[in-house]
């Protein structure tokens, strides 16, 4: 209690302090490399040869604090060397957000992918998805962001990264699954909590847009989520009958 007290007297001070120094200070780090999706989509049309199988391949990327993509390395081997070598030629050829540190500043940095490649209908179609870091480690973070802090990095990940929907990007998506461990949310119910996250994720936003030197989690994601639950677990008992 004593920090969340010494940080609510000291958060109008940091929070001027964040403006005057730029947005690059609005937020709380580390922050692992962020993957640019193309078209606002983590799948794009893929041009290869056929392949035998679907394919989700693991490939380790080094990143450059320009987000230049310095190495790729396949961590797991698919048995197929075509579509080994089709994920790290498709990863050297995308572009990322550079790693921050604490402070924001760009940072040379490492990601895990997975590369799934794959056929809808007569399409072939590649999806590249970047693992989360440790979850003891983001969960952290979470608990230290001020609603400052989670609007500048979601306007980053739908500026910079072209993310059209953020909900499921690492930061939203890790702070959601906070709160179905904090809350105990049955397994039942959490179908219907992931259906109705993205709605509200901004209603999340919309309210932290209106103060910004809440706690993001505990001040705001937390009660706006205890507001959607009992529609939810309702739902779900009316289905049960």
């Amino acid at each position: 209690m004593k920090n969340v007290a010494y940080r609510r007297v000291f958060a109008p001070l940091a929070y001027v302090a964040c403006l005057l120094a730029g947005p690059a200070f609005a937020q709380v780090g580390p922050i692992q490399p962020v993957l640019v999706l193309e078209d606002g989509s983590p799948e794009s049309p893929h041009i290869r040869p056929d392949l035998p199988e679907n394919y989700a391949i693991s490939v380790d990327v080094g990143v450059a604090a320009d987000g230049r993509v310095t190495s790729a390395v396949v961590s797991e081997a698919s048995n197929n060397a075509i579509a080994d070598k089709l994920a790290v030629d498709e990863i050297r050829n995308r572009k990322f957000l550079p790693a921050l540190d604490a402070k924001g500043r760009p940072i040379a940095g490492a990601a895990k992918v997975t590369v799934s490649m794959f056929k809808r209908g007569a399409r072939k179609v590649v999806k590249v998805i970047v693992k989360p870091p440790a979850l003891n480690a983001e969960t952290e973070r979470v608990k230290k962001m001020m609603c400052a802090d989670f609007l500048w990095e979601v306007e980053r990940l739908h500026k910079d990264a072209d993310v059209d929907d953020a909900s499921y990007e690492v930061m939203p998506y890790t702070s959601a699954r906070m709160y179905v461990a904090q809350k105990r949310v049955t397994s039942d119910a959490q179908d219907k909590f992931w259906d109705a996250w993205p709605d509200a994720m901004r209603k999340v936003v919309d309210r932290c847009e209106k103060d910004q030197l809440k706690f993001f989690y505990a001040e705001v994601l937390v009660p706006t989520l205890d507001g959607v639950m009992p529609e939810l677990e309702s739902t779900v008992a009316a289905a049960g009958k």
